[in-house]
Order: C-alpha cells, then structure tokens, then sequence
C-alpha cells in the first residue's frame, strides 16, 4: 500500500482523487522526504509501549507507528481539533485498534503520562520556545526513551546556491536550525544526541522547490499539481538514493533520553 494512501478515505474527495491517492499515495512531497529520513529510525528505538506524535498532521506517520509498533499506544497530538477528529474516523475505518488522535498543546504533553518515543516532525521551527519543548519532551520520556526531530536547516542548499530558507510557511518563527545548533539544543535540554544528520539533497531540494512554486505551501493549483507530483514524487526517489554529508535542506536528530541523570531544574 503506498505511504499516506489512507487519506483517500478523507471525506468530500472525488473519485479521481480518491484512485489517484490510493495509486500515488499522500500527494504531499514534503511529508514523503521526511519519511524517507524519519521513518528508517524507527529500527533504532526497540520497542516502544507508548508512542507520541508530537504535531500529528494527517496523521500519516502516526498511522503507519501504530502499524509498525502494533504492540503499542499510539497518540497523535496536534491543535487542529478538526484534523484530529478526521485521523481518529479514518483510523477506525482502517481497524487499527492501538492509534487515538487528541486535539492537545505539545508544551503540555507530560500532562498525558510518559512515553518511550515521541516523534516531532518540523514543529519546533514554530515554537518561539524552543528550548522549553524540547525540555518538556525531555520530561515526558522514560528513562532510555527516544526522541526523533526533523526541522528545516537554515538555509536551503540546492547544488552549492544557498538561500535563507522560507519564512513564508504559516506559522514559523525562525527558518531553521543549523546541524550543530539542534545537536546543540536537544544537549542543552538534557538530552544525548545519538545521531544528527542532514537530509533534502539537492535533488530533494529541486523537487521539493517546484513543488513549493506550484503549491505556495497551501493547496493551491491542485489540477497542475497532480500533473506534476507523480515526476517530483520521482525525482525525489532518485534523490532518496543518497544523504547529504552537508549542506542538506533539512535535519534529523535522533536522540535519547539519559537513563541515570538528574533533569534540568
């Protein structure tokens, strides 16, 4: 089953969007290079129980933990309560049992318990306290349990031309990070930083830029927009073939949470 194709049940779509999500999968380019550096940690954390998405989305990435992890609690949190009300119908539909979406602030996540994984995906480029989430998922995990961040690098690098990167996206506060400064923040919350590397090459980049040019980053232009994902989703694969060592658009940290020291007061 392509990656995201369970937002083909997201009622008021017409049948063609309908065949072309369940052939294409999530028609968001973003979402899909994300996933191609986020979801192969998810080999690297043992087996979770209890599961937060911290800034759930579609609830893609949820879903496809909660299918991966079928032994665990699977929460998706975010503070669109309409999104949240849509992936729990879609869940059900789906039977998957171990997934429950709640409408709910991130900075107040200890508030529903501990976890031994919580993923954040391009959420902490909006928080204007960055430092304190990243404390607050600090607090929420068990002793030995893992966090995976991705955000936007600072600068977008495409085949040696750099620019700022967008701040045009709704809701950023800063556009982005650099490798050392979010090794740096996950360390000065406490954390260890297992690893932090680079994604979005340049050719993700590319893809990923004239995706941006039809779309604004709002849906807009759909009918020319699927006309043209199928070859980004493409050149996006073909650059999935390798990391960038540097100078990547984007970040991924994976990191734990120590299992015998005494957390920042």
């Amino acid at each position: 089953m392509p990656f995201g194709s369970e937002i083909a049940l997201t009622p008021g779509l017409s049948t063609f969007e309908r065949w072309y999500i369940k052939l294409l999968g999530a028609p968001i380019l973003g979402l899909r290079i994300r996933s191609h550096a986020i979801l192969p940690l998810l080999k690297e954390v043992g087996r979770p129980r209890r599961i937060a998405d911290a800034g759930s989305g579609r609830g893609v990435i949820t879903l496809f933990c909660a299918r991966t992890f079928r032994q665990a609690e699977i929460i998706g949190l975010d503070l669109n309560g309409a999104q949240c009300e849509l992936n729990g119908r879609i869940a059900r539909r789906l039977g998957v049992s171990n997934v429950h979406f709640r409408c709910w602030d991130v900075l107040r996540l200890e508030e529903l318990g501990s976890f031994d994984l919580i993923l954040s995906s391009d959420n902490l480029e909006h928080i204007d306290d960055d430092l304190g989430c990243a404390q607050v998922f600090l607090r929420a995990l068990n002793p030995g349990g893992h966090l995976i961040v991705h955000v936007p690098h600072l600068t977008r690098n495409l085949f040696g031309w750099r620019r700022t990167n967008w701040m045009d996206i709704e809701g950023h506060v800063r556009p982005g990070y650099t490798r050392d400064g979010l090794a740096d923040l996950l360390r000065q919350a406490g954390f260890e930083v297992v690893r932090c590397f680079y994604n979005y090459n340049s050719v993700e980049t590319l893809a990923n830029d004239l995706s941006y040019l039809i779309t604004g980053g709002r849906e807009r232009n759909k009918p020319l927009y699927a006309l043209a994902f199928p070859v980004l989703l493409g050149l996006a694969a073909v650059g999935s073939l390798y990391r960038p060592r540097r100078d990547g658009t984007g970040l991924v940290a994976l990191a734990r949470r120590p299992l015998h020291k005494k957390l920042p007061s």
